[in-house]
């Protein structure tokens, strides 16, 4: 049993027969492939919880009889599998019920009395002891409500929507429930009043999400639902982030009609911290939390162990994903003989995966270079650079370890039916290197992967070093911060399945090398990526003009800490810019950081991942050839022109120029679709507003196209004080307008 439980059921399940407890948290491992047939070898129930159960590791395993997965949705288990091979598999809906249940109803208490900001005001730097000016400002700003006589409305009823249900009686809150699989008689003794959501949208200070994803409820909270909601409601989601149009969230919390989110769930999890609900002060966010809490072992332990008495004394259990394989159901009873035909089918279905996210996305290419998991808060690149010999030890010892993974036989058989690439970055030191298990074959190199990989890892060359020599597990290292990785969570336990040989080759490879000395003493990074494998910049370097540029405009609030990105195109290579790297703090930049790219996005030169916008960068290069550079900003007043749907007017020389400036809606930053739309919308112009977004600007020299941006966002603010004021904005005559714009492109 590799699931959590409680010393109760732990109890209950010793009862049924001999019990192997190995809690996965406690012994820091995922088991999937080889490490599940071998440590299920002879076992004939297995309860987990994460561990990922496919076709082939259950027809590997000729005792198994029984597999209870302690999740609602178990998507860690090949279920129609199982049902071919015999095998019930039960699980425990409801097990974090309560829960979740906590959660919505404490981010309901965080909106309404408005927590969040209010715990961040006493740690304002410029809030001093005794100041009754800050307490007056509290008083104002941190009026809260109560839920006292609030209307909640539920949008579904099930163990979740009910727990809420009952927790808001004790608030003397008024309940309202949509769920059009119940009658209205068992909504009502929920405590609760049925309504449609129409009715609920309208009625309710508070809307609450508790439904599963189907087609029918996929967007259900879509621009219409959020317009039909009481202006200044608020939104709690722990259910899924499918349920809900985002884009338009965002649009509905931009306006002011929404009056807050709480949300525990997002398309991408986590969703990184430039994610564009972050940046609202009444969005309460939370990392898929809302189901991890202690008392979950009871209540899943309970759900499992009362099935498993049930199904091995002849009984049905009350939850079993597949009711064909429990019919007839006994332990003795032999299990189907598969044919290879049968075998090879199964082993060509979707294989299960970690979490829900991963078994529901499409399968597409892999994960591109992973998001740092730094905090989301201003950060400064180290300064201090690591010692040479340090480097240079290391680089030795790299080498020969890549080295020795290509040419080990014992890797090549394991790779037999992989196919994984695996990108190691360290992060105190110049060092990356990659290996890739292909179908038998083994490659690697000291640098990064000509194409995506499927798992990335970042870490300090201390962890890389105890990993590969045992003073570190590397799951309790990526369980504290130590370690971090992204990509496809069953394939980074490739890992862990040959830890054995990667540690092996390792010390091989220390021997050979020599000691790299005390890793442990390099300087800390505190999150921060290390610096840039790049060449010093020349005093003539373009790289100088763009980091002083960054400066600018982040004097200038034009880009933010993290926020906005500039390029420039490689003097003498079109097809290659620099762009500033992905959530490195704008106010101390460095050429040496700054990351080389082709119009691909492949990145050629540079320690740090590109910005994660690269892509609209090369789609204004690829669409004007004479752009030698983009800025993308943040500027206020040009993005709340956009998000208004004001036009951009010819209220000077210089803003007549650009003429009326295209924009596009909201479109999720940093994907192809939004470079597409950027790409056809800038067409003769150099300038582009994105709704929620900022402004995107092409020029000739680096110099105009900083210009162009402070020339956009001064004359939106000059345009929004004169309406501001009730003034429609005075414009040029149209005969001098027509002059001037027809002379536009001089600006560039």
């Amino acid at each position: 049993m590799t699931a959590n439980l409680d010393p109760a059921s732990l109890a209950s399940l010793e009862a049924l027969g001999p019990v192997a407890y190995e809690p996965f948290r406690e012994r820091m491992r995922l088991l999937t492939d080889a490490s599940l047939v071998e440590a299920l070898a002879g076992v004939q129930v297995f309860v987990t919880e994460i561990d990922v159960v496919d076709a082939a590791s259950m027809a590997a395993l000729p005792d198994l009889r029984v597999v209870a997965s302690c999740r609602g949705d178990a998507v860690n288990v090949d279920v129609e599998a199982a049902t071919r091979l015999g095998i019930p598999v039960l699980n425990a809906p409801g097990r974090n019920a309560d829960a979740v249940a906590d959660l919505a109803v404490a981010g309901m208490l965080m909106l309404a009395r408005k927590l969040a900001p209010a715990n961040a005001f006493l740690r304002d730097g410029s809030v001093r002891a005794g100041d009754m000016g800050k307490m007056g400002q509290a008083f104002q700003a941190f009026r809260g409500r109560e839920l006292w006589h609030k209307t909640v409305g539920l949008v579904g009823l099930g163990a979740v929507g009910r727990g809420v249900a009952r927790r808001l009686a004790g608030f003397g809150a008024r309940v309202r429930v949509f769920d059009p699989f119940l009658p209205p008689e068992a909504i009502v003794r929920a405590g609760a009043e049925p309504a449609t959501l129409e009715a609920l949208l309208a009625e309710s200070d508070f809307v609450s999400l508790h439904a599963p994803v189907t087609p029918e409820t996929e967007g259900m909270i879509d621009a219409a639902a959020l317009s039909r909601m009481k202006p200044g409601a608020c939104l709690v989601n722990t259910a899924r982030a499918a349920l809900v149009d985002e884009p338009a969230l965002v649009e509905a919390l931009s306006s002011g009609r929404l009056g807050g989110l709480a949300t525990d769930v997002f398309p991408v999890e986590p969703p990184g911290h430039e994610h564009p609900l972050l940046a609202f002060e009444n969005v309460v966010a939370t990392p898929h939390v809302g189901g991890n809490t202690e008392e979950v072992a009871a209540h899943q332990g309970r759900i499992i162990a009362e099935d498993l008495a049930r199904l091995l004394s002849g009984e049905a259990p009350r939850f079993a994903l597949n009711p064909a394989a429990v019919e007839g159901f006994t332990l003795d009873r032999a299990r189907p003989a598969l044919d290879e035909a049968e075998r090879a089918a199964l082993a060509a279905r979707p294989a299960p995966a970690v979490t829900d996210l991963q078994k529901k996305k499409p399968k597409a290419e892999p994960a591109a270079v992973a998001q740092p998991t730094a905090a989301a808060k201003p950060q400064t690149a180290v300064t201090t650079e690591p010692p040479p010999e340090t480097v240079d030890a290391m680089q030795r010892i790299v080498a020969a370890f890549v080295a020795g993974i290509v040419a080990d036989p014992a890797l090549a058989s394991f790779a037999h039916d992989k196919s994984v690439t695996l990108h190691f970055l360290l992060i105190d030191l110049p060092i990356e290197f990659h290996f890739r298990l292909d179908a038998g074959e083994v490659r690697g190199a000291l640098a990064a992967p000509l194409e995506p990989p499927e798992v990335e890892l970042r870490m300090r060359a201390d962890v890389l070093d105890g990993m590969f020599t045992g003073r570190v597990n590397p799951m309790q290292s990526a369980l504290s911060g130590g370690l971090s990785f992204s990509g496809d969570t069953a394939k980074a336990m490739t890992l862990q399945q040959i830890q054995e040989d990667l540690s092996r080759l390792w010390c091989a490879a220390r021997e050979a090398e020599g000691d790299p000395g005390d890793l442990a003493s390099l300087p800390d990074p505190n999150g921060a990526a290390a610096p840039a494998i790049v060449p010093a910049a020349g005093e003539d370097d373009v790289r100088h003009e763009l980091v002083a540029l960054v400066e600018e405009l982040y004097r200038q609030e034009l880009i933010t800490a993290t926020g906005g990105n500039v390029s420039v195109r490689v003097p003498d290579r079109p097809d290659e810019l620099w762009i500033t790297p992905s959530q490195l703090f704008k106010g101390d930049l460095r050429p040496e950081l700054l990351v080389r790219i082709d119009l691909d996005g492949k990145r050629l030169e540079g320690r740090l991942s590109p910005s994660s916008e690269w892509m609209m960068h090369c789609a204004v290069y690829r669409a004007k050839p004479e752009a030698t550079a983009v800025v993308h900003a943040h500027a206020a007043h040009a993005t709340i022109l956009a998000n208004a749907g004001l036009p951009f007017l010819p209220i000077s020389t210089e803003a007549a120029f650009f003429g009326n400036i295209p924009r596009i809606p909201f479109i999720m930053p940093g994907t192809r679709e939004l470079a597409d739309a950027i790409g056809s919308a800038i067409g003769d112009g150099w300038a582009v507003m994105m709704q929620n977004h900022g402004l995107l600007v092409g020029g000739r020299t680096l110099r105009r196209a900083a210009d162009m941006v402070e020339i956009i966002d001064r004359s939106a603010q000059v345009m929004l004080g004169c309406w501001n004021l009730g003034k429609e904005p005075p414009v040029l005559p149209e005969e001098i307008v027509a002059t001037l714009r027809a002379m536009g492109d001089l600006v560039a």
